[in-house]
């Protein structure tokens, strides 16, 4: 017994410590959506035009997709106006923070906040019950997505250098068996 509780609490103590040595996260430390290319886009207006999968319009000044045909991965529903879709961060921001992102230099953030194989185009309503969340708390209602969800973020968190706790990569390893049984863990 002693030696349980020994465990536990040396299991308990470190990671109480990680998060107080944690700054506060804000959304700011992040960036905006950028545009990389000056043509008045931001991030979220390019990638709303690279994922519509039919003709889009623009704004009169051509800075802003207003509609397209959008197939949004978390829900399984298309959605024909931009105002109806939020660019969810797979990988959330504040999550990243969490796991290490707090110790990035500002550019890699913003890089990260930026990057598109974080990103999709989903049902604004379903990203803000996500909210922070990662695949341990949250994973989307469509079903068959799940599996590419759970080995999405788990490469996001890989080429960004994420830390993940022992706990949670067994549990992660435990969401692929279940959603990914025949790609297994890697």
């Amino acid at each position: 017994m002693q030696i349980r509780l020994i465990t536990f609490i040396l299991l308990i103590i470190p990671s109480f410590l990680l998060a107080e040595a944690i700054p506060q996260y804000k959304r700011s430390y992040f960036g905006n959506w950028q545009d990389s290319d000056g043509d008045c886009q931001n991030t979220r207006h390019e990638l709303l035009q690279k994922l519509s999968t039919s003709t889009y319009t623009l704004s009169a000044n051509t800075c802003r997709v207003l509609t397209g045909r959008w197939l949004d991965p978390y829900t399984n529903k298309v959605f024909t106006r931009s105002e109806d879709v939020d660019i969810d961060h797979l990988v959330p921001l504040s999550y990243a923070w969490k796991h290490g992102a707090f110790g990035w230099s500002k550019d890699k953030r913003i890089k990260f906040a930026n990057d598109e194989r974080n990103l999709f185009a989903v049902q604004s309503s379903v990203n803000r019950e996500k909210s922070d969340s990662g695949p341990l708390k949250w994973l989307p209602p469509n079903v068959a997505f799940r599996c590419e969800y759970v080995l999405r973020f788990e490469r996001i968190g890989k080429i960004y250098g994420l830390e993940f706790s022992h706990e949670e990569t067994l549990q992660q390893n435990a969401l692929k068996d279940v959603y990914c049984p025949k790609k297994g863990k890697k």
